[in-house]
């Protein structure tokens, strides 16, 4: 996540890795989207390209970093808001801290969000970043894949649509900037927003982890999340709705909420092409049997 001093624009920050050269000089946005079909907008490299001039960004490597959680960081511009991070222990550090930036600051245990924590998943993420740099031709390679999976995956849903006109509606919500992409559903004929979501739930039924049953019997895994109408661009709104063929009653506008499937495409390997496996297919395929499901109980 990245904040600017007036407006806030989350993104992936290991992405920023696509955009560097070994150097660390920034690429032209030209050289980074000849390698991809779509990507990157001119917003989502507008956003990279002001990191350098961000008041704080948050550094979370336990995402597009690949490590497991324990380890991040919070950078700021002005020092000053660390303070508001120290945690004070007597029986710690001395009562006055150095006036010393450096000795202030490198005071182990004092600035972080949540007190103590284990030095070994930092200790990881350093030798990570020795071993692959942060640059388009080492780490970076690693996203790239993701984003090329990314762009596999939208481009079989458009053929899905298609596949699906007949009996069932569904659409992109939003086209993707990095690695995440959400399918919105609705039966043909079916005009309640709370049937459709339904719908959206019943086909979560056999991707989401049950406690109850092994995991080996899930073909695959994936979450949901709503989208808050009143929340949403004015402008995008109408034309997500159109294409699920129904309408919202002004009276429910403000706490409509629409149920969607979300994909975080972070593993790079889901286009064997060396084998000739295509995974997004299979889970195109798995979807079309799980909407005659639910479209033909029993």
């Amino acid at each position: 996540m990245c904040r600017g001093s007036t407006a806030s624009f989350p993104i992936s920050g290991y992405l920023a890795t696509l955009f560097r050269h070994v150097d660390g000089t920034l690429r032209s946005r030209e050289s980074v989207a000849a390698e991809f079909k779509q990507f990157a907008s001119s917003r989502t490299y507008a956003a990279i390209s002001a990191l350098s001039q961000t008041d704080s960004i948050t550094i979370d490597p336990h995402k597009l970093g690949y490590m497991l959680y324990g380890a991040g960081a919070f950078i700021c511009r002005d020092h000053r808001p660390m303070s508001l991070l120290a945690i004070e222990a007597d029986y710690v550090f001395a009562n006055d801290p150095p006036r010393d930036y450096l000795s202030r600051y490198r005071q182990l245990g004092r600035y972080v969000p949540e007190g103590s924590k284990p030095g070994a998943m930092a200790a990881a993420v350093y030798v990570t970043h020795r071993v692959l740099p942060l640059d388009y031709a080492h780490y970076g390679r690693l996203p790239a894949q993701s984003l090329r999976a990314i762009e596999a995956f939208v481009s079989r849903a458009q053929r899905f649509i298609k596949e699906c006109a007949r009996h069932t509606h569904v659409c992109l919500p939003f086209m993707p900037d990095s690695n995440l992409v959400c399918l919105a559903f609705n039966l043909v004929g079916n005009s309640s927003i709370d049937l459709a979501n339904e719908l959206v739930h019943r086909l979560h039924e056999e991707m989401r982890i049950d406690p109850h049953a092994p995991v080996q019997i899930r073909e695959f895994f994936g979450s949901t999340t709503s989208l808050r109408l009143d929340m949403l661009d004015p402008e995008v709104v109408p034309q997500l709705l159109e294409q699920l063929h129904r309408t919202v009653p002004v009276v429910e506008y403000a706490t409509a909420r629409l149920l969607v499937l979300r994909h975080t495409i972070m593993n790079p390997f889901l286009l064997d092409e060396e084998n000739g496996v295509s995974y997004i297919d299979r889970y195109f395929e798995f979807l079309a049997r799980r909407i005659e499901c639910v479209r033909c109980p029993g």
